[in-house]
C-alpha cells in the first residue's frame, strides 16, 4: 500500500518527486512499480516545467514501450487505480516503505536460517533506517555567514589536522580539515597499511582521537605495528621490554586509539561507533570490504562508489577527517606515478567522493631500495598535484 501512496504522490506533484527521488531505490519496488517509477522520472526530466504527470500521456507511453500487452495493461491499471492521497507526507511514506522492505528481508533471512554474519548487516541497516526521522536529517542551512565567522570557524589554522609524512603535509598547505575525505590506494603489498599507520601515529601525537576500522588484517597484527611506530622499537625489542614500549606509547597518546575489528562491517555500525567514541579521525581499512548493498545485485564499481559516498557522509556528519584505504587496479602494478584510472573497480565514482587521492607506486628497483612514489591523484585541499619519493621502513612502519 505504501508503494502505491508513494507513486500517487510522485504523480500528483513534482515537488514530491524533487523531495525524495534521489532516495528511491528500484530494488524496493515491485516489478510494475519499477516501470512506473522509471516513466515518472523520465516524464519530469523531459518536461522541466511540468508540475505533475499527465496520466493519459503516461498510459500511452506504457502501452507503446512495454512489448507484452498484458504487462502494459497491468501497469496502466495500477496507474489508474492508485489511491487518492491528500496532503501526503511523502518523506514519511518513503521511510515507512524502506522499513517495511528491510523488515521483510530480515524476516526472510531469519526464516531461511541464514548465519549471524549474513543477518547482522540487515539488522544494523534496519535499525539505522527505522531510527531516522527524515531522509536527510543532517542537512545544515547557512544564511548570511560573515567573512570573519567563516575564517574563524572553518579556515583557522588551529583546525588543521596534519597528515604525515611531512613531505605530504607541506604540499597540503599545512594539513586537512574536519569533513575532508582522504583516499590512500596502492597495489597489493605496496605498503598501504604501513603508510596509514604512519599517519595514525602522527594523528595520535597531535592529541587526536582515532577510530581505526579494520576488516582485512588481524586486529592484533595492526595494533602491534602501531605500537612499533609509536614506540620506535622493533617487534623483538618490544618483546624484550614490553614495559618500556608501553611507556613510549603512552607518551605518544596511544590511549586515544580505538580499534574496531569488523568483518566486514557496515556503515550503520561505523556511524554507531562514531557516536560512541566521538573520534577526530576515522580510518577505514579497507573501504572495498565494507558491506553497503545488502540484498542488492550491483556491480563492484557501484558498491565501491556507494561506500566512498557513505564514508564522505560520515566525515561531514560527524565533522571528522575520514581516511579510506583501497586497492589499486592491475594497471598500477610496477607503475611509479599512479592516476585516476588506477583505482580498482572505480576510476570515476570514487574520485567524485574524495577530497584527496593519494596513490602509492613503485617499480621493482624502487621496491628493492625501500622507496615509494607518492602521487596526489586528486587534491581539492590545496590544488597541488605533485608526486614525490619517500622511504618506507617496514620494521617500524615509518615513512620519511
Amino acid at each position: 500500500m505504501q508503494e502505491q501512496k508513494i507513486l500517487r504522490a510522485l504523480l500528483d506533484e513534482r515537488a514530491n518527486y524533487d523531495l525524495v527521488h534521489e532516495y528511491l531505490e528500484e530494488n524496493e519496488f515491485t516489478a510494475e512499480g519499477k516501470i512506473i517509477l522509471k516513466e515518472i522520472s523520465e516524464f519530469y526530466e523531459v518536461d522541466q516545467h511540468a508540475k505533475n504527470v499527465d496520466l493519459e500521456i503516461l498510459a500511452s507511453r506504457l502501452e507503446r514501450r512495454l512489448p507484452n500487452p498484458k504487462h502494459a495493461k497491468a501497469c496502466i491499471g495500477i496507474v489508474k487505480s492508485l489511491p487518492d492521497v491528500s496532503g501526503a507526507n511523502v518523506v514519511q511514506e518513503v521511510l515507512d516503505h524502506k522499513v517495511e522492505i528491510l523488515g521483510l528481508e530480515l524476516a526472510q533471512a531469519v526464516g531461511a536460517g541464514k548465519s549471524k554474519r549474513d543477518v547482522l548487516p540487515l539488522v544494523e541497516r534496519y535499525l539505522d533506517v527505522a531510527g531516522k526521522g527524515s531522509l536527510d536529517e543532517d542537512s545544515k542551512e547557512i544564511t548570511n555567514l560573515s567573512v570573519a565567522e567563516l575564517l574563524e570557524n572553518h579556515f583557522d589554522d588551529k583546525n588543521l589536522i596534519q597528515i604525515a609524512p611531512k613531505a605530504l603535509n607541506d604540499r597540503l598547505d599545512g594539513g586537512a580539515r574536519p569533513g575532508h575525505h582522504v583516499l590512500v590506494f596502492a597495489p597489493t603489498e605496496m605498503g598501504k597499511t604501513l603508510f596509514v599507520i604512519n599517519m595514525v601515529a602522527h594523528f595520535l601525537r597531535q592529541g587526536l582521537k582515532v577510530l581505526y576500522v579494520g576488516n582485512e588484517d588481524p586486529a592484533a597484527d595492526i595494533i602491534l605495528r602501531i605500537i612499533t611506530r609509536l614506540s620506535g622499537k622493533s617487534k623483538s625489542e618490544i618483546k624484550a621490554d614490553p614495559a618500556g614500549a608501553q611507556r613510549a606509547c603512552d607518551e605518544a597518546n596511544y590511549g586515544l586509539l580505538t580499534f574496531a575489528d569488523l568483518a566486514p562491517g557496515t556503515f550503520p555500525r561505523i556511524r554507531n561507533l562514531c557516536k560512541r567514541y566521538d573520534p577526530d579521525v576515522v580510518v577505514l581499512d579497507q573501504l572495498s570490504n565494507i558491506n553497503v548493498n545488502v540484498g542488492r545485485n550491483e556491480s563492484k564499481s557501484g558498491n565501491l562508489e556507494e561506500a566512498a559516498k557513505q564514508a564522505r557522509g560520515i566525515a561531514k556528519r560527524f565533522e571528522l577527517l575520514m581516511v579510506s584505504v583501497s586497492q589499486a587496479a592491475d594497471s598500477a602494478t610496477g607503475k611509479i606515478v599512479l592516476g585516476r584510472g588506477d583505482v580498482h573497480n572505480s576510476n570515476i565514482g570514487i574520485p567524485g567522493q574524495v577530497d584527496l587521492m593519494v596513490g602509492i607506486g613503485a617499480d621493482e628497483q624502487m621496491e628493492s631500495r625501500g622507496l615509494r612514489e607518492v602521487t596526489f591523484v586528486k587534491n581539492k585541499i590545496s590544488g597541488n598535484h605533485d608526486h614525490f619519493t619517500v622511504n618506507f621502513d617496514p620494521i617500524h612502519s615509518r615513512v620519511a
